[in-house]
């Protein structure tokens, strides 16, 4: 009976003389084995501890070694299935322990690497396993009497493939002359040079860097068996399985961590023994079949597109997993009984989807570019779960081989089972060109006209939810909607009858209509419970339900207030809970965005952010003034991990510094002048106290940072002062900070400089005006004695507005002019971004475009540590904390605010703003969660989540500016924007008055004159 490994001695051309076998290979092994094995014997005339250089005992303890390697390798050998069968069996793990040590002898540069038992053991498994089946059987005629030897010529033969796949990649040393290369070509080497001593040659404490983190990039393979590993991932599963590709790189799964272990045991372990019998069988005919076919030099082409079928078998339990659930799947595959013949079909046909055209009742049709011409529906049964073509025409009409019934069966060689016709389009979109897709011939699949083509998971009455959206409870219930009478002005009370659902993201109402509302889950401040009868309006068409005595209001951070009636006190106590819960969840980690996963194009990835590349662009590390370290959080934890310091100061006086201010926010810089090379610095408050006191190297600092700059900027202001120092707050606040042991500083103490102080209000009093106002567009608001424009003028938002718009143009008008700033408020992280990132937008055309605005955010706002989560009160019941503040939506308005008055400047219109404004608070996405760069980057190290700059590049000509037509490269707003009339609604006023931004606080009031439209992005 013919075993597995007479078939592979075949397919791998081990000759054969006389019918008897490979002779003259058994004899050649036999003869080597004796020569190389030293087998002590009594008549042994040299002694042990001789030192003689032809005692062969010296050779001996030379191997002792490699021997050692091996009984460790081969004493760990339980392969899957048949766990005992070598332990239990001495002479079969003889014959192994021989083979490898031979032939390891036979290549000593490579010698033994882990994982060649398991090639061995497999080899030697499959000469005594028959084909067919049934009791292990010898290797020839005799039973086992060259069944180490053909082993050995097996391994010999294999290794031929292997050994490139075993070699170990040496990097040559690094000398002066390459780190000299590193500084001609601008790149910078992540190694420190040292001295004998151990220490960096230049003292410094902080790592300069001017190169992007290898691990925020794809590193190029340096090896073969690592080019293998990224060709199965990034190459091969991005053409079979796009959708997997994202998912494993959007959770930072790199294909070494699974895919060596794959490549170098040719899969050994990811299946039972009998199992790999079956694969490796297929891998070898495959090599037999392309040196028949072809003259070049076979290789083991099977084994990618086996990986990919292993990915692509797991690929729905991988994209709903994070990075430590797909690599816990990937590691052990062997878990999940996987079948041998389903991953080799798979796999032979993604290698050549044009083999199903071999089938009789199947067509293969390859598509280019364009649209493929298709419409699919659900097909009807027998063929449940499958996707028939419903109309054709384009490139399918002049294939000649579609149709109208037939079945998509594969798509590049993977199966288009259970897949609905949003996910097959998804799926389409990803793939490159071109296309093989194969079509199955049958009749009757189409159903009748009256079926829908909804999808086959959709469930009747549900509102589509998002991938990762789960629906934790609904009922039916009544929501307040109030409808405005134009001719009495007056607003009826209305309640409206339908279903609440409560996901983990949203909020959603779905009424009887079919009219959709919805607030993320996670944006909603604060929920209040009420047994108080609710009042019906008799004019009102729509009646609530019957004696509705208990209701919810939701009071939301995007001004909205809404209040749902329930029919009883069951009902109304099971959705208080479950909204208690959802909305204010034990950890941010229950947040949306670590469970969002939505299909992302290639086109729409957006690479990780990288300081580095800003200051680069911006010439900060050219020129040799600043350097780029890299601080690690250590000098600073709310800062970003890159800072730009000045060149000529050491680590040590920095730390000095950086402790004389709020928080170690030591001054560093954040933008350059493109001509006159002024600077924008940031910092927070120094530590100056009741005694005043000073810090000789902070005073350096500023000095550094600030004091060269300037020049051949057209400088308008009087030289009286070299640089400024521009202080956020009111002269009064900052000398009231004093008693707390802080302050501001003193132009004795940093000579050159101007201190200037800007009178923006803190962060209690913008949530104040923030309230104010939202509680002017209440529909439910019944106060009857204040008039609107009242309110709005009382709110004091448009005053802040004006206060904000007025700081930012006079920080850009300075530095323009060619004179360096330094900026602070408190602690730098409020007023101070406001600030910063609103006069670069008035300075630099780059950050008004969709990448520069992206840049902006990042930087000034994310990665220089504003408090994200504090301020918006992510996943906190305590809505009357008192830091929670609308500062980045005040920054939003007076962005809006610019925009108004230079429409064509912008790439993007005021939609983006809106979006922004949502999101800040929905925790849909990552980039506004936590307080600071490092806690966030901490988090996503474990736990994956979405990135809204993808959505926004997806949605890119929603949020496009058809007015785009830059002409200016500084904005230059006019002097009317330190009088700003607060103009509420559209009035013959000049266009540079401060106006409402009544497309954020108007869209959710009815009672608004003229109506705005409800544009919302939560969706």
């Amino acid at each position: 009976m013919e075993s597995y490994g007479k078939r592979w001695m075949h397919f791998l051309r081990v000759e054969k003389q006389d019918g008897t076998g490979p002779f003259q290979e058994r004899k050649a092994y036999e003869t080597l084995r004796d020569q190389l094995k030293f087998r002590p014997t009594s008549e042994q005339p040299h002694h042990p501890l001789s030192e003689a250089e032809d005692n062969p005992w010296n050779q001996f303890f030379e191997d002792e070694q490699l021997v050692r390697e091996i009984n460790t390798d081969l004493d760990r050998l339980y392969p899957q299935g048949q766990e005992t069968f070598f332990h239990d069996r001495k002479h079969y793990m003889d014959m192994l322990r021989n083979v490898l040590f031979v032939w390891c002898k036979q290549h000593p540069s490579l010698a033994y690497r882990q994982g060649m038992h398991d090639l061995v053991a497999v080899l030697l498994y499959a000469l005594i396993s028959p084909v067919a089946g049934g009791e292990h059987v010898g290797s020839d005629d005799t039973a086992d009497d060259f069944l180490e030897h053909d082993t050995f010529i097996l391994f010999q033969r294999l290794m031929v493939f292997m050994e490139p796949l075993y070699a170990i990649q040496t990097i040559a040393p690094t000398t002066d002359d390459d780190e000299n290369e590193d500084v001609r070509s601008g790149t910078s080497s992540p190694r420190r040079r040292t001295t004998s001593s151990g220490s960096a040659t230049d003292g410094r404490l902080f790592r300069p860097t001017n190169a992007p983190d290898t691990d925020m990039v794809v590193a190029p393979a340096a090896s073969k068996l690592q080019l293998l590993c990224h060709v199965v991932q990034y190459e091969l599963l991005a053409k079979h399985d796009p959708q997997l590709a994202c998912h494993l790189q959007n959770v930072h799964v790199l294909p070494e961590t699974y895919c060596l272990r794959w490549i170098r045991l040719l899969l050994g372990r990811e299946f039972a023994i009998d199992q790999a019998l079956k694969v490796w069988d297929a891998m070898f005919a495959h090599v037999a079949e392309r040196r028949h076919d072809t003259d070049e030099e076979a290789t083991l082409g099977l084994l990618p597109y086996l990986c990919v079928a292993i990915l692509v078998h797991f690929s729905a339990a991988l994209r709903s997993q994070d990075n430590t659930g797909c690599l816990q799947l990937l590691m052990r595959p062997s878990s999940s009984a996987l079948h041998a013949q389903t991953i080799i079909d798979s796999a032979v046909l993604m290698q050549n989807p044009m083999k199903e055209n071999t089938h009789e009742d199947m067509d293969v049709v390859c598509f280019h570019e364009g649209s493929l011409g298709i419409v699919l529906t659900n097909a009807q049964s027998p063929y449940d779960y499958r996707l028939a073509v419903k109309e054709f025409s384009g490139q399918a009409l002049e294939s000649g081989k579609v149709q109208l019934g037939d079945l998509v069966e594969s798509i590049n060689g993977v199966k288009m089972y259970k897949i609905s016709t949003d996910e097959i389009k998804k799926h389409i979109a990803l793939l490159p060109r071109p296309l093989y897709v194969s079509f199955l011939h049958v009749v009757d699949s189409l159903p009748p006209e009256s079926v829908s083509d909804a999808l086959l998971t959709a469930d009747e009455g549900y509102p589509p939810f998002f991938d990762g959206e789960q629906c934790y409870a609904h009922v039916e219930t009544s929501m307040h909607q109030p409808i405005f009478h134009a001719p009495s002005g007056t607003c009826a009370s209305h309640f409206a009858q339908g279903r609440l659902f409560l996901t983990n993201y949203r909020c959603l109402f779905q009424s009887l209509g079919g009219a959709l509302w919805e607030i993320p889950i996670l944006s909603i401040a604060s929920i209040v419970g009420d047994t108080s009868p609710l009042d019906a309006n008799p004019l009102v068409a729509i009646k609530p339900m019957d004696e509705p005595n208990h209701s919810v209001v939701l009071h939301c951070k995007d001004t909205q207030r809404v209040k749902f009636a329930f029919r009883d006190a069951q009902e109304f106590t099971r959705m208080y809970k479950c909204l208690s819960v959802l909305a204010f969840p034990a950890t941010l980690t229950d947040a949306f965005c670590f469970h969002y996963r939505p299909h992302v194009l290639p086109s729409d990835l957006v690479a990780p952010f990288d300081i580095r590349l800003d200051y680069q662009r911006v010439g900060l590390l050219h020129g040799g003034r600043f350097r780029c370290i890299d601080q690690a959080y250590l000098l600073c934890d709310t800062y970003p991990r890159y800072l730009m310091v000045p060149a000529d100061m050491s680590d040590v006086k920095l730390q000095v510094a950086a402790a004389f201010r709020s928080s170690q926010r030591l001054p560093v810089v954040s933008w350059q002048h493109a001509i006159n090379h002024a600077v924008i610095a940031r910092s927070s408050q120094p530590l100056v106290g009741l005694k005043s006191a000073r810090c000789a190297e902070d005073e350096q600092l500023v000095q550094a940072l600030c004091g060269l700059g300037g020049g051949g900027g057209g400088n308008t202001y009087p030289m009286a002062f070299r640089y400024i120092i521009m202080d956020a707050r009111g002269q009064l606040a900052a000398a009231g900070n004093k008693a707390m042991g802080k302050g501001t500083e003193s132009t004795t103490n940093y000579r050159g400089a101007k201190i200037v102080f800007m009178n923006m209000e803190n962060i209690h009093t913008i949530r104040n005006a923030f309230a104010s106002l939202g509680a002017a567009f209440d529909p439910l608001d019944t106060d009857q004695n204040t008039s609107f424009f009242q309110k709005v003028e009382s709110s004091g938002w448009l005053k802040h507005v004006r206060l904000a718009l007025k700081a930012s143009w006079e920080l850009a008008d300075y530095v323009h002019s060619g004179i360096s700033v330094l900026t602070h408020c408190s602690d730098g992280w409020d007023r101070t971004a406001q600030m910063v990132s609103l006069a670069e937008l008035m300075l630099d055309p780059y950050y008004r475009t969709f990448e520069g605005f992206q840049v902006l955010i990042e930087k000034e706002w994310c990665s220089f540590g504003h408090q994200f989560g504090l301020r918006c009160g992510h996943a906190r019941s305590d809505v009357t904390n008192d830091q929670r503040s609308p500062i980045f939506l005040l920054w939003l308005d007076c962005v809006w605010q610019l925009m108004r008055q230079f429409e064509t400047e912008w790439e993007f219109g005021p939609s983006l703003l809106l979006f922004l404004a949502d999101h800040v608070h929905s925790c849909k996405y990552g980039n506004f969660m936590f307080d600071c760069e490092k806690t966030r980057l901490d988090c996503f190290a474990k736990y994956n989540a979405t990135n809204l700059w993808c959505d926004v590049e997806a949605k890119r000509e929603t949020f496009a500016n058809p007015r785009f037509s830059p002409e200016r490269t500084f904005l230059t707003p006019s002097t009317a924007w330190k009088n700003i009339v607060c103009v509420v609604v559209v009035s013959v006023s000049s266009d540079c008055d401060c106006r409402l931004w009544r497309n954020y606080f108007a869209r959710f009031d009815p009672t608004f004159v003229p109506p705005v439209e409800c544009l919302q992005f939560y969706s």
